[in-house]
């Protein structure tokens, strides 16, 4: 979202600018707020009790104790929307445990719901003045489903079709617009989502917008100077936290809670290479203390990424071994453990052969699971492991040793976070076998990933040298997800290919 003030003795007017676009959104707001009475029974006596401060704080977020919008439809299951809030008939799923509810259509999965609901109770942990300003106000959320879009949605969100979230605060009415939306798809980690967390994002404009402009006088002004401080001397430069102060505040939120979208250094137009608390704060000391100050420090936050934190680490054994008897080093990555390398069993774990497929004619009309060998060449299996089709990645006999598994397309994506992103491709490579590259493998963090090429749906192999291809259990109608890194370019992209499709296979522990 894109904030400018535009002020007069009369009104301001906000525009805003919704998530990854440059829509504007121009919204207008009076100045006139109404003055809100809490009142609290509060037991005196000789001293400060500094107990009751925190007991007064913990009521101000509670909607038990919050007269608002939605205060009198409390409900930590999703339920028909109750009649009488005004909401539109489009939606018919609504919860409510915060007293900001989430609500949705019939298209929204239940899932989506109970996991923004989580994801608004974790970011206002603790922040009782926020909370009770937003329930006060009236603000909930709306989600929108996959295949859909933001402008489906009733309300006058002046949104474009390739938005992916925005906020709105509209008008000094009670039933004026206090409205934030986002997606589906990034919220449950669709492999085809938009890139980042939406909703993290948007929820840094709700509280910003909908809570500490209205609550704390000096807001506006800090984070305007800490805007005007990092923008002058160079800082997010080529990046969509330059836009302005809101972007800023709302990008490096995601950031502070280690699910932004990690860019390459220097910027790609929405992203840098700063993408842990620990980088926000030596790259923004002032922008990470104003955050540190001003959002909660918990760093679960909830949800199908991991989020990326500095020193983060799992305990890992040295070996593993699979039912074919093959010995595999392991290699711990922040909370994850990997094999470091390719998977080379014959065998289903509970010892079922995975078909063996050579000529070309049989891997293209197989729809069974089954292996090959890199350049279709048995010789390279004891070096680059063997290559698996989608069929065998999905099985539910599962392919990978005893406590271990294929992993998702998204636990892909959190170990390409862990390794500085998808612009270091570099990272991941191993230093030998590859062929010369402008982008030589540095194996920063010993993944070595090989080059062993792949093996089309047609049955044909290549790469060798060139390519390595790690596929998921993630699967569409389309085919199977995975991330592929190329020889001549620095970026891991995504594939979403035919089963028939032969990658490499690296196993997560469990």
């Amino acid at each position: 979202m894109w904030l400018n003030l535009k002020l007069n003795r009369n009104n301001f007017e906000i525009q805003l600018l919704t998530h990854f676009t440059m829509c504007e959104q121009k919204l207008f707001l009076s100045s006139r707020f109404y003055l809100s009475l809490f009142f609290l029974f509060i037991t005196l006596s000789c001293s400060k009790d500094d107990s009751l401060e925190s007991e007064n704080e913990e009521l101000l977020g509670d909607p038990n104790y919050t007269e608002g919008r939605f205060s009198d439809h409390l409900s930590c299951d999703i339920i028909a929307v109750p009649t009488g809030v005004g909401l539109s008939s489009y939606y018919t799923k609504y919860i409510n445990c915060s007293g900001i509810p989430v609500i949705g259509s019939a298209a929204v999965p239940d899932e989506a719901l109970l996991m923004a609901n989580e994801t608004t109770e974790f970011m206002l942990n603790g922040l009782g003045n926020v909370k009770a300003q937003l329930i006060k106000d009236g603000n909930y959320i709306a989600l929108y489903p996959e295949g859909s879009n933001i402008t489906d949605l009733p309300e006058l969100f002046e949104a474009t079709n390739g938005n992916t979230g925005a906020y709105t605060w509209l008008g000094s009415g009670e039933n004026d617009l206090r409205a934030m939306a986002s997606d589906v798809a990034s919220l449950l980690c669709y492999p085809n989502g938009p890139v980042g967390h939406v909703f993290v994002h948007e929820m840094a404009h709700m509280m910003h917008i909908g809570g500490y402009r209205l609550i704390d006088g000096s807001f506006e002004s800090e984070i305007g100077s800490i805007y005007n401080q990092s923008i002058g001397s160079g800082k997010w430069n080529n990046t969509y936290a330059s836009t302005n102060r809101a972007e800023l505040l709302a990008e490096a939120v995601t950031i502070y809670y280690g699910v932004n979208w990690i860019g390459p250094e220097g910027g790609d137009g929405f992203r840098n290479e700063v993408g842990t608390r620990a980088q926000l704060q030596a790259y923004d000391p002032a922008l990470y203390g104003f955050i540190n100050s001003h959002f909660n420090t918990n760093t679960n936050l909830p949800g199908c990424r991991e989020p990326v934190i500095s020193g983060v680490n799992a305990s890992c054994p040295a070996t593993v071994t699979d039912i074919d008897g093959n010995v595999y080093e392991v290699i711990n990555i922040g909370p994850m453990c990997w094999l470091k390398e390719n998977l080379n069993t014959t065998r289903y774990r509970d010892g079922t052969p995975i078909l063996y497929l050579p000529t070309e004619e049989e891997w293209q009309n197989t729809s069974s699971g089954a292996w090959s060998s890199a350049g279709n060449d048995p010789n390279n299996d004891v070096i680059y492991g063997k290559l698996y089709n989608g069929y065998a990645l999905t099985n539910t006999s599962k392919i990978c040793p005893e406590g271990w598994r294929v992993p998702t397309f998204q636990e892909l994506q959190d170990l390409v976070n862990y390794i500085g992103g998808d612009h270091t491709s570099f990272n991941l490579k191993a230093t030998t076998l590859w062929n010369s590259s402008p982008y030589p493998g540095t194996d920063m963090y010993g993944f070595s990933a090989l080059p062993a090429g792949d093996r089309n749906p047609e049955g044909i192999t290549g790469g060798l040298g060139n390519w390595a291809i790690f596929g998921s259990q993630t699967y569409s109608n389309e085919g199977y997800y995975g991330k592929s890194i190329f020889n001549d370019n620095v970026f891991i992209f995504n594939f979403n290919e035919s089963k028939n499709k032969g990658t490499s296979c690296r196993c997560i522990k469990e």
